[in-house]
């Protein structure tokens, strides 16, 4: 079984496009990540994560160059930053697409791709909920009597 975390748009359009346009990341150790790493980044147009690691490469070669870093503390530094990008992928892409104006709206549990849009898309309510809408308070309503501390029904005298 597979974890889908599932990214709407919250605007106020029909709620059919908003479920069309929903997005699918499956959670996990992301191999492309690992594998092709600021490839991957351009690939999916992450910017930030991007430009990190760009400035993390020139500082590293920077420091390989003026000879304060060896060939092999390099190597696995680059490793390190490999790993990084294949634990923590899937996380830098939701994140994007938070900002992006598609937050998270569900996770889903599934053993596929398929299974894990059936699931959402039978769970997903029929109408979004107004965004006015005030949270719901919780515990008793609040006593009009000044006397009152807290929960206690009575002032301390």
């Amino acid at each position: 079984m597979a974890i889908y975390a599932v990214h709407c748009s919250a605007g106020d359009g029909e709620p059919a496009t908003a479920l069309e346009r929903a997005e699918f990341l499956k959670l996990g150790f992301c191999s492309a990540a690992f594998v092709f790493g600021p490839i991957w980044l351009l690939a999916l147009r992450l910017w930030r994560p991007l430009a990190l690691w760009i400035a993390a490469a020139a500082l590293v070669g920077f420091a390989v160059a003026g000879g304060v870093l060896g060939a092999n503390a390099a190597f696995w530094l680059y490793a390190l930053s490999a790993l990084y990008l294949g634990l923590e992928g899937r996380a830098l892409q939701g994140a994007a697409l938070a900002r992006g104006g598609r937050p998270l709206a569900d996770l889903v549990c599934a053993p596929d791709f398929s299974t894990a849009e059936l699931g959402f898309l039978a769970r997903a309510p029929a109408r979004p909920a107004p965004r006015s809408a005030p949270p719901a308070a919780f515990g008793p309503p609040p006593s009009a009597s000044p006397d009152v501390l807290g929960l206690f029904p009575e002032a301390d005298r």
